[in-house]
């Protein structure tokens, strides 16, 4: 089926717009041009009738024996001069004067008798006969002495104002074709200009689905159109950071599952053909648990980012001390500290802070962040945990390292899914991207925030916050 494309669309629109447009003035003003030259020339028809019967009047007090041809010379000099037909009546209805061209001409009382009556009167016809084409005809009473003796006729042959309306008709048709043509190209200019842009997103929008995610557009610099190709340009970063995430998380989980796996399969071979003597076994089968439990940690950390992208995670909340949690911790993950001989010190502002969580997501919260402050410290550094309250009405936490840092274009990506700083897997050997972003959702989940600061080359140091118990003691 065929579709008409933005532009055609556009364009034809507003050529049809504009037509009707032209087509409802032309209507409008052909409709009030035929009111307006009746009455112009109503009232040009009913002046020269008054001329002609002030003139009539005066001739008949000033000069009663005024020769009746040179009455005639004056009314074929001003039907000529006018272009119109004269016509002089008596009451009684009959002609006593008229252009010379007429020969006897005989009016009907109909058209007449209300002029003998004192009333301005217009025609549109032939009069009765008295024509043979259409006419505009005004009449009015000729008076004398207060008294009506009689009735002046001046008619215009219809095809003058015909012709008059035509001049005008042919001289707005005329603009108005000048004009359309102008408009036309100004519309297929704004139309093109319009549509340019919106062809660009849509190759570009292509060219991301068939799998090139470093198509960008240049924003255009209209404002809607120009924020939607911005808009556009974020959307095709994310989406080739996302890809970029994807990969290296689909290479780090291959590897993840790859190594214990093929570790497992060896021992347990070596196992049962014999090839690991007895008393080892004990030993490889340590290997084997440590592995496997490797792998269950990585399936969990899967099933929970689908819980929580699936808006399934929902918090337990319990009043407990976040700082017994902490000190607990630490404990269990004094060996790894004391083996790399890092310095640890902890600062807490209060004996006990109790706050409102879901006491084993935020030990994985605290888990997870010292886990990392240990691997990326290095040989004989410091880790620094300080707890207390903050000007927001909560309990902030902090967890800050010595060590590399995260260098300031990847700290604004280090709780995306599946991003890792150390691609090289130098430090983060077991790592899949996964921890942080689990992080930073049970604790959204909890409606509290977590963020980051560093100084490469010198410290990282991880703040998240937690609602205190009310009425909690200091």
């Amino acid at each position: 089926m065929f579709k008409k494309s933005i532009f055609s669309h556009l364009f034809s629109s507003t050529v049809l717009v504009v037509l009707c447009c032209f087509l409802i003035m032309g209507t409008l003003m052909y409709g009030l041009l035929s009111n307006y030259l009746t009455a112009k020339q109503d009232d040009d028809l009913a002046y020269i009738a008054q001329q002609l019967a002030d003139f009539t009047v005066r001739v008949a007090k000033q000069a009663p024996d005024y020769p009746k041809e040179s009455y005639q010379m004056n009314i074929d000099a001003l039907s000529l001069s006018t272009d119109t037909f004269i016509m002089v009546l008596n009451p009684s209805g009959d002609v006593i004067a008229s252009t010379s061209t007429a020969s006897s001409i005989r009016v009907r009382p109909e058209f007449y008798s209300d002029v003998m009556k004192g009333k301005h009167v217009r025609y549109v016809g032939t009069l009765g006969g008295v024509f043979s084409t259409t006419t505009f005809t005004v009449g009015i009473p000729l008076r004398y002495d207060d008294t009506i003796s009689g009735g002046i006729f001046v008619s215009l042959p219809a095809p003058e104002m015909h012709r008059l309306r035509s001049d005008i008709i042919k001289i707005f048709l005329f603009s108005v074709c000048l004009v359309l043509v102008v408009a036309l190209v100004i519309i297929y200019m704004v139309s093109r200009r319009i549509t340019s842009p919106i062809k660009a997103l849509n190759r570009a929008a292509r060219d991301i689905a068939d799998g090139h995610f470093d198509r960008r557009v240049t924003p255009d610099i209209n404002a809607e159109i120009g924020e939607l190709g911005e808009s556009f340009n974020k959307m095709a970063d994310s989406i080739e950071q996302l890809e970029h995430m994807r990969s290296s998380f689909v290479a780090n989980v291959s590897h993840d599952l790859r190594t214990p796996m093929t570790t497992i399969i060896g021992f347990v071979q070596g196992i049962l053909d014999g090839t690991i003597p007895p008393e080892k076994q004990p030993q490889y089968l340590s290997i084997v648990l440590d592995e496997s439990k490797r792998l269950s940690r990585l399936v969990t950390d899967l099933l929970d980012i689908s819980k929580i992208e699936q808006g399934n995670y929902k918090p337990e909340l319990r009043d407990f001390d976040i700082n017994e949690m902490i000190r607990l911790s630490v404990i269990k993950l004094e060996k790894r500290i004391t083996d790399k001989n890092i310095h640890l010190s902890v600062g807490f502002q209060s004996e006990d802070s109790r706050v409102l969580a879901d006491k084993d997501s935020i030990q994985r919260v605290l888990t997870n962040l010292m886990d990392n402050a240990i691997k990326f410290t290095d040989e004989g550094g410091f880790i620094d945990i300080r707890t207390g309250p903050d000007n927001r009405g909560k309990i902030f936490v902090s967890i800050q390292n010595s060590g590399i840092g995260i260098d300031s274009r990847d700290i604004k990506h280090i709780f995306d899914r599946f991003y890792k700083t150390d691609n090289s897997r130098g430090l983060d050997k077991n790592g899949t991207g996964l921890g942080l972003y689990i992080v930073k959702n049970i604790l959204q989940g909890h409606g509290e925030t977590i963020w980051a600061e560093s100084e490469p080359g010198e410290f990282t140091r991880f703040t998240f916050t937690l609602t205190p118990v009310p009425d909690a003691k200091k």
